[in-house]
């Protein structure tokens, strides 16, 4: 949308003889200010719905939520425990959770590393990045309460879930699995 206002202001600059022109233009620059404006909204509240969603989803699959972070947080929104035996048993898997809302969808140029290199967003490659990066993550596994959970990533007993819930804001959630491939699941950097 800047490029299209800046195209506007060319635009007046090159007319401002003509008052006419220039009037119609600045109602056109209105005009795109506003619908910016209502995109923002309409973004905003189709991510408070994929937020909602990917709370049924935590719930839904049997996660008890550890981290709740801010839209474009890196990698994942929202990550979780599900236990084997309900609350009391060993984890069985670590469910981490991508929200898009609105407009927002998975990149399909790809996004940027920290490295500086670009992959898929929603790739394994992308997520190891995401989870090897997370403060919040990083920490949870070094504390001695979750050594256990560290130790089954590291040997495969504990599993990595990845899911991206989308609400593009004209009808239900929608919720699929992010396949990671196991072959590139690299938990060498976990503290154990």
């Amino acid at each position: 949308m800047d490029d299209e206002l800046q195209q506007v202001e060319a635009l007046i600059a090159a007319h401002a003889g003509d008052p006419a022109v220039v009037a119609k233009l600045r109602e056109l620059q209105d005009a795109i200010k506003r619908q910016r404006d209502a995109q923002k909204t309409l973004d905003k509240v189709t991510d408070d719905l994929a937020s909602a969603g990917g709370d049924d989803v935590m719930r839904a699959f049997g996660v008890t939520e550890v981290f709740r972070g801010p839209r474009g947080d890196l990698g994942f929104q929202k990550w979780g425990v599900r236990f084997k035996d309900g609350d009391d048993g060993p984890t069985e898997e670590l469910v981490f959770l991508l929200e898009k809302g609105g407009s927002d969808t998975i990149s399909g140029r790809g996004v940027p590393l920290a490295d500086g290199s670009w992959v898929a967003e929603g790739s394994t490659a992308y997520f190891m990045d995401a989870a090897r990066h997370h403060q919040v993550f990083r920490a949870w596994l070094a504390d001695p309460a979750h050594a256990e959970t560290a130790r089954g990533l590291k040997d495969g007993t504990v599993k990595a879930r990845y899911i991206l819930a989308t609400n593009p804001g004209d009808g239900p959630v929608d919720v699929k699995d992010l396949v990671l491939n196991p072959a590139y699941l690299d938990w060498t950097w976990v503290p154990v």
